[in-house]
């Protein structure tokens, strides 16, 4: 686009309607433009190279869209996130969070319903909580609902969304 990039122009489609994906199809090499699609509000970021990744990641963003009507916002996400459950221990990035679950971004996920343990780390701080599998998509990852969280995690958790919201505010 001759006058802004896909990211700015997500970025300003975003606010308009929640319940619409923005994928982001690029040439570009992925290496850190996945931080800032992600905070753009774009769902997914696909390589032009890896195009069999486009339908899969349409499908999701679009089941996932005209499924949710989220109990509460959630805010983009660059955590690391470690999910255990009775089979093991697989590594993921927060994409999306929120006081009742998140989205995380990984090959491998876990089936749906199956019952995990998830902590999410940044530089300074952790989270961890009891969930449960929402949805999962092979090659993409899977969205996660937190059954109980305790109180100290809770504080955590509500810092970090108070700090995403005035991020989001400040780039408005």
């Amino acid at each position: 686009m001759p006058d802004m990039d896909g990211i700015e122009a997500a970025r300003l489609m975003s606010g308009s309607d929640v319940a619409v994906p923005i994928i982001l199809f690029t040439v570009l090499d992925l290496e850190g433009l996945e931080t800032r699609a992600y905070k753009a509000g774009i769902c997914a970021v696909v390589s032009k190279a890896q195009v069999w990744n486009l339908l899969k990641s349409i499908e999701t963003a679009i089941t996932q869209s005209s499924r949710e009507l989220r109990c509460a916002y959630r805010y983009p996400s660059v955590a690391t996130a470690q999910v255990e459950s009775a089979t093991g221990v697989r590594s993921a990035r927060v994409r999306d969070l929120s006081i009742a679950g998140a989205y995380l971004a990984m090959p491998n996920p876990f089936s749906k319903s199956a019952s995990i343990l998830i902590k999410i780390s940044t530089q300074r701080e952790f989270f961890q909580a009891d969930a449960t599998v929402a949805h999962s998509s092979y090659g993409l990852g899977m969205g996660v609902m937190f059954n109980a969280v305790s109180p100290p995690f809770l504080i955590v958790l509500q810092q970090w969304l108070s700090q995403a919201q005035k991020e989001i505010t400040q780039h408005s």
